[in-house]
């Protein structure tokens, strides 16, 4: 990953700066950052994130575990990049009827940096833990599918002529991993976080970690991610405070996952801005 990352740079360093920047933000985890809020409830106020937005672009894959189902390359920002659990090969295509917090946090990157192109590049699936299912040297494991696809995802933008910057890594996972002991937890994510940056070629590209909803079963998991933000240089929390599930205590309901979508964005932006 690491190899075809930094040549891609090095192309995009030799473009003329008159080319806007194109910023790309990696998304991953399980079903939240998959996303269960229902495209049928962006009404209202809402309806606004049912729309494709032509000026954010997303690449979008699962895992082999429940597909993959994955776009063909980059695609308009919509609702709909999500695989829920009983999805067909033979009758599922993408987008669907379910979304994560891309929706609204693509759409708040864009209209706080009006200048540069917004570009997502989205691995998720649900009901995956970080110390089995995303264990880093788990061959064929999710972590390697995900490098793969991030890696084959900014290919394509270099081969674009593309002039990008990596500006943000999301993350928002941890409810299968609640049975963990106390602080187990916290050395996971840590070791994935330098794992990341050093895959990525940048050790110092903000990570982002997104809390889980608190079902009072996760408070280790929920600990562990605050004291990693806090023990861990560019990294930021975005707290599930006052978010409601569809579910009795899981996942987040449409309003709450674009509640989410701008809560991320906002920790990002100021940022972004300072160092820019």
């Amino acid at each position: 990953m690491q190899s075809i990352l930094l040549t891609f740079l090095i192309a995009a360093a030799l473009l003329s700066p008159a080319h806007a920047a194109t910023r790309v933000f990696i998304l991953s985890g399980q079903s939240n950052m998959d996303g269960r809020g229902k495209k049928s409830d962006l009404v209202g106020p809402l309806a606004k994130y049912a729309q494709p937005q032509p000026d954010v672009r997303i690449a979008y894959s699962n895992s082999t575990l429940r597909g993959p189902f994955a776009t063909d390359g980059f695609q308009p920002l919509q609702p709909g990049f999500s695989v829920p659990p009983g999805s067909k090969r033979d009758t599922f295509r993408l987008p669907g009827a379910t979304f994560g917090p891309e929706v609204s946090f693509g759409r708040a990157m864009a209209d706080a940096l009006p200048n540069d192109k917004i570009v997502l590049i989205k691995f998720s699936e649900g009901g995956t833990s970080l110390h089995n299912d995303w264990k880093l040297d788990k061959p064929g494991g999710l972590y390697e599918q995900a490098a793969r696809f991030v890696t084959s995802s900014l290919k394509t933008l270099s081969d674009n002529g593309e002039s990008c910057e990596l500006s943000g890594v999301i993350w928002l996972q941890g409810e299968s991993d609640a049975s963990l002991p106390p602080g187990e937890y916290q050395k996971l994510l840590t070791a994935l976080i330098a794992r990341c940056r050093t895959d990525l070629g940048d050790d110092t590209v903000p990570f982002v970690v997104v809390e889980v909803f608190d079902n009072h079963k996760r408070d280790k998991v929920r600990a562990g991610q605050r004291a990693t933000t806090q023990a861990v240089a560019n990294t930021l929390f975005v707290s599930a405070d006052h978010l409601v599930t569809s579910d009795n205590g899981t996942h987040f309901d449409a309003a709450s996952q674009i509640t989410l979508g701008q809560r991320i964005a906002a920790a990002l932006i100021p940022k972004i801005k300072k160092e820019h």
